[in-house]
């Protein structure tokens, strides 16, 4: 199982230097979809599609997509997939915890990042900056899902994807939307849980300007 390496590197896209505490995601205390019934991809209206596709385009040639081998297509997947999972594709969608958007950014995530989370635009930007983030730092689509959902900082410290039911059904659903969207079968279906005791390792963060 990929962990994250010796130094428990966040690598931060954007100049921000924070702790592993929360950093962007801040707790949210559940997902959203487990409020708001999904939407079927062929009734997600196209603009949202259209900017989906265009976030993911923009972002297709970062590095860290080749360090856990995603092609410009399957990182489109991974990414349609994530917010589907997060949102059901509404652009208003929120958390009872406050969570906005396609992205599900809270309000201090979306103020680390620079955007507006109330515009789709720059809602999709952060979270494809976030989630490229967690793929660069933990190198394993599963952890960066980890981390997206219940933090950088809980997978550093379970060394693997935390035993919490909520982030293991995320995961699982994650995949499960990349399967459907993909032509090919998806490798990676069932979510690596941790096993071992938490880990009372810092974590260190970088910043990619």
């Amino acid at each position: 199982m990929a962990t994250p390496c010796s130094a428990d590197l966040l690598v931060v896209k954007g100049g921000f230097t924070r702790s592993s505490n929360w950093t962007f995601h801040d707790e949210r205390d559940g997902a959203v979809t487990d409020a708001i019934a999904p939407i079927p991809t062929s009734s997600a209206r196209p603009a949202i599609l259209t900017a989906i596709q265009a976030t993911a385009t923009r972002h297709q040639n970062n590095r860290a997509l080749a360090s856990v081998g995603l092609t410009a297509r399957d990182w489109q997947i991974l990414f349609q997939a994530m917010i589907e999972t997060e949102s059901a594709y509404n652009p208003a969608a929120q958390s009872p915890v406050g969570a906005y958007g396609l992205g599900q950014l809270m309000p201090a995530t979306a103020r680390d990042l620079g955007v507006d989370r109330t515009d789709v635009s720059q809602n999709l930007d952060g979270a494809a900056r976030y989630l490229l983030a967690q793929l660069a730092s933990f190198r394993d689509i599963d952890l960066a899902l980890a981390a997206y959902n219940a933090g950088p900082h809980r997978v550093v410290e379970y060394q693997g994807v935390p035993p919490f039911t909520e982030t293991r059904t995320y995961i699982a659903r994650v995949n499960r939307i990349r399967a459907r969207l993909s032509t090919s079968p998806n490798r990676n279906a069932s979510p690596r849980v941790a096993q071992d005791a938490p880990s009372d390792r810092p974590a260190l963060v970088l910043t990619l300007n």
